[in-house]
């Protein structure tokens, strides 16, 4: 459809944001990965956790935005930022952040034995949140590096991805991940950003979407279950900024948005199970679950019993073929 073309266009890399495009600091020798999310489908966020041991390396240069959160441990870091001349040290302790610059290369030197979760955001989806949020020009902008330092609210959206990494690995929650990205990024550039006018985004996050809005979403949702639905998608339905949408849809329908959409795919796989003769894994497609465990698993929390129970316990369709 039109809008998810337009929705492709604007947001570079509609597909899983890549290893590739990280510094892969849990896969260097000695550093253990304990989960990421490879192979979950987020968009606009890479996560890793990964247990460290004491490194010293010269790290390339990337793109997008890199969040540092220790979770358990502790160590002393030294980091330059090459060309600059810029030298950094601190402890990196539970519960504090530090940060990779984008697009400049670094040296680091770590001693100690932290377990780290790192957060890449894409840097398309920074550079929209500038334009769209705080009035800025992205290419002015600039967000500082941070190193030891404590950040309350981006420790709290941390916490829920960290959460959603450890989940299994057939939950799909790719369009709460979707929010998540979103309003880290807009926190971080609130926090840690220069060249941006913070007053845009007091002014912005007053406003709400229009009852139309809601009602264009609300069918919209109905019409696509099936679809690899995302923040902007909807968003662009119904006119309004993606970066405040999913608070702005809470307020107004009283469910996040990740809830709303799970519980109508919920329905149409109810629905499907009694009125079809298709079997649960076609099911599980046509109601917009990533496979058939995941709609299981989801079913069985909900309604007690798995789908194939459920279908039996209620009695199979039959057809009536009118001659």
């Amino acid at each position: 459809m039109q809008v998810q073309a337009e929705a492709r266009d604007m947001w570079a890399g509609k597909g899983e944001f890549p290893v590739s495009q990280t510094h892969r600091i849990a896969f260097m020798p000695g550093n253990h990965l304990l989960v990421s999310s490879e192979g979950r489908g987020w968009r606009n966020l890479y996560a890793s956790l990964a247990t460290e041991q004491s490194w010293s390396a010269t790290v390339r240069p990337v793109d997008h935005l890199c969040l540092a959160y220790c979770v358990s441990g502790s160590a002393h870091i030294k980091r330059r930022i090459l060309g600059t001349g810029q030298t950094h040290a601190a402890d990196l302790r539970p519960r504090s952040f530090g940060s990779i610059p984008s697009g400049v290369e670094s040296g680091w030197q770590v001693n100690g034995t932290p377990q780290v979760m790192l957060l890449y955001l894409r840097r398309a989806l920074i550079d929209q949140v500038v334009n769209d949020v705080f009035e800025g020009d992205a290419r002015r902008v600039e967000i500082r590096p941070i190193l030891g330092e404590g950040e309350p609210l981006l420790e709290q959206l941390s916490l829920a991805v960290l959460a959603s990494l450890r989940m299994p690995f057939n939950f799909d929650n790719r369009l709460y991940i979707d929010t998540l990205a979103h309003t880290i990024a807009v926190q971080a550039l609130y926090a840690l950003g220069s060249g941006v006018v913070p007053q845009r985004m007091d002014r912005a996050a007053k406003g709400g979407i229009s009852s139309a809005g809601v009602r264009r979403v609300l069918d919209y949702i109905e019409t696509a279950l099936d679809d690899d639905l995302s923040i902007v998608t909807l968003a662009r339905v119904a006119d309004y900024s993606p970066h405040f949408f999913a608070r702005s849809f809470k307020k107004q329908v009283g469910q996040t948005l990740h809830q709303y959409v799970l519980q109508r795919r919920i329905e149409r796989a109810k629905h499907l199970l009694l009125a079809s003769d298709q079997v649960v894994g076609q099911i599980a497609a046509m109601s917009g679950f990533s496979s058939q465990s995941h709609l299981t698993s989801t079913f069985k929390r909900v309604f007690g019993v798995t789908p194939a129970a459920f279908r039996a316990e209620n009695g199979r369709p039959f057809v009536v073929i009118k001659r």
